[in-house]
């Protein structure tokens, strides 16, 4: 393929770049024979001819090369055939044409191939993300139709059980009734926790205002005789949308276990390395040995997964949560949130 065919093969691709090109050579070309040629002016219209040696090298590559000769060559016969003698300025400035164009051109091509590339690969990353979401559904799909099932025979099961707790009056068969009725119930929790460990991450994170959550607990029965306090002004963070299921292990981990729960406290501290969200009531507290391993799976008393899965639930976007309170005086759980994944949505202003 001839170089004229070279330069000429990309017309089709961009007819707009291709058709300002060629009026910009042929101004070229005009300058070089009117003002080189005819006036006798050698300098200073030569850098024109950059500025069609670059965009030819940003639209179409090193095929600038070409257009560097072009100029170049056309530059140095002028010059010759005006002074009479080889002329070494014009070669030297014709060469800076050529490598101009190369340099452009070599760059603009890498970099084009390089967005070829990822372009190409962030098509497989999208196929593969599109075969992962499919594979999830199916899973999810096969989880719930199980769960479900499951669910409806521990039901079945547990009637049953109740049905023969009614039929009998002795005690040592009472009391197996029992254990296997608490048993049930048990396989009942852990079932509802796998529904609930299946929706972490699911979606994506949202910004969320967080007194929105511990409000709704105010005047329930379940706090009857405990004073719920909410100093969270308009305070919001960027979590996962499970974010409501941490409240409610929390308020529901003071119930189970605080004993002498009179008081609950949502509040938060701002510091130099972010925002601290505190959870604090009165209850006994937790034991020293215990502020880490409440938040292992399957530690506690109910399903062992509470804590556990609000650490989870944290972690998706980068929150973190500890337990700091003094054994005896009352649980301190704080959520330590980053600059980046919180705000203040509404005219409150950080508490000092």
């Amino acid at each position: 393929m001839t170089g004229t065919a070279w330069l000429l093969r990309a017309v089709p691709e961009k007819p707009v770049e291709s058709l300002v090109l060629a009026l910009l050579v042929l101004a070229g070309l005009g300058f070089e024979l009117v003002i080189h040629a005819y006036l006798g002016i050698s300098i200073v219209y030569t850098h024109f001819f950059y500025l069609i040696i670059v965009l030819t090298g940003l639209w179409f590559g090193r095929r600038a090369v070409l257009l560097g000769l072009l100029f170049g060559g056309l530059h140095i016969v002028v010059t010759y055939l005006y002074i009479g003698t080889f002329p070494f300025d014009a070669l030297l400035r014709a060469t800076m044409f050529c490598i101009v164009a190369l340099v452009i051109g070599t760059v603009v091509e890498e970099m084009t191939r390089y967005r070829r590339d990822l372009e190409k690969r962030n098509a497989q990353l999208q196929a593969s993300e599109n075969a992962f979401q499919t594979a999830n559904r199916k899973l999810n799909l096969l989880s719930n139709i199980t769960r479900h099932d499951i669910v409806n025979q521990l039901t079945i099961l547990l009637g049953r059980v109740d049905m023969l707790a009614d039929e009998t009056t002795n005690a040592a068969m009472l009391a197996a009734l029992e254990r296997e009725r608490e048993g049930i119930r048990t396989i009942q929790r852990l079932i509802a926790f796998t529904k609930d460990y299946q929706e972490i991450g699911v979606h994506a994170p949202q910004w969320q205002r967080l007194d929105a959550y511990p409000v709704t607990y105010l005047g329930s029965e379940r706090l009857a005789g405990i004073t719920l306090t909410v100093v969270l002004d308009d305070l919001e963070i960027y979590a996962d949308p499970m974010l409501e299921l941490i409240c409610e292990n929390l308020i529901d981990n003071s119930l189970r276990h605080g004993e002498t729960v009179s008081w609950i406290r949502f509040s938060y501290d701002v510091s130099d390395s972010g925002l601290t969200i505190l959870y604090e009531d009165d209850g006994v507290g937790v034991p020293a040995a215990e502020k880490e391993r409440i938040f292992e799976k399957g530690v506690g008393k109910n399903t062992g997964f509470g804590l556990f899965l609000s650490r989870e639930i944290l972690a998706i976007t980068g929150l973190s949560i500890r337990e700091t309170g003094v054994h005896g005086q009352g649980a301190r759980f704080e959520v330590v949130v980053p600059h980046e994944k919180y705000r203040f949505v509404g005219p409150a202003r950080p508490a000092t």
